[in-house]
């Protein structure tokens, strides 16, 4: 079975017109997207509108509410995506994954996009613990045609569609970019799955 895994449901395609929405309506919020990967050159590996949300952060009741729709959400997703590879998560450290609650809305202008080949794994220390991650997930928040996820390992492209959530390895194995749409705005909400808990993660952001 592959490890790249989609769902669609009619209430994901309803948490995404709300997270467009929500979107939309708080330009407060929006700040230039930052990447690890920072492309050839004078090229960078990805230009982007971001909003941040903090599942924890209960500061901004807007955008905590609409946290936790998503954090709900995606964690359905990933009971599914284990349900279907009763192996994987026996295999994982701690055999424990959860929904890190730090994750984002990312806007691409035509022309925009995450250019460069990546994968979400990575050694730096920051508060999503990086070396954690599992699993990474995108949700489409809107239908863009030729413009999803590419892989390059599995040779496949995971159509950007509106509802749409893909679970998918964070590490080396699955490699991945944007395909960039020259005529279409993309929008996507993104995270990761880390090894462990939620709780004990959530004690070790508050002991700094």
């Amino acid at each position: 079975m592959r490890l790249i895994g989609s769902f669609e449901d009619p209430g994901y395609v309803a948490l995404s017109e709300a997270a467009l929405a929500f979107f939309d309506r708080r330009t407060d919020l929006q700040r230039r997207g930052v990447a690890f990967s920072h492309g050839d050159g004078d090229t960078p590996g990805k230009v982007s509108t971001d909003i941040s949300l903090v599942w924890i952060d209960r500061s901004d009741p807007e955008a905590q509410g609409l946290a936790d729709v998503i954090m709900r959400g995606v964690s359905a997703g990933l009971k599914r995506y284990l349900a279907e590879r009763p192996l994987f998560l026996s295999c994982c450290p701690e055999r424990s994954l959860f929904v890190n609650p730090i994750f984002n809305l990312q806007r691409y202008a035509p022309g925009e996009g995450f250019h460069s080949w990546h994968c979400d794994w990575n050694t730096s220390d920051e508060a999503t613990e990086p070396i954690r991650r599992v699993l990474a997930w995108i949700l489409y928040l809107n239908t863009v045609p030729d413009a999803g996820t590419e892989f390059h390992w599995q040779d496949h492209h995971e159509e950007a569609v509106q509802g749409k959530l893909a679970i998918f390895p964070a590490g080396l194995s699955h490699v991945h970019r944007g395909r960039v749409s020259q005529t279409h705005t993309k929008t996507i909400a993104t995270g990761w799955i880390n090894a462990g808990s939620l709780d004990a993660y959530v004690a070790r952001l508050a002991a700094g």
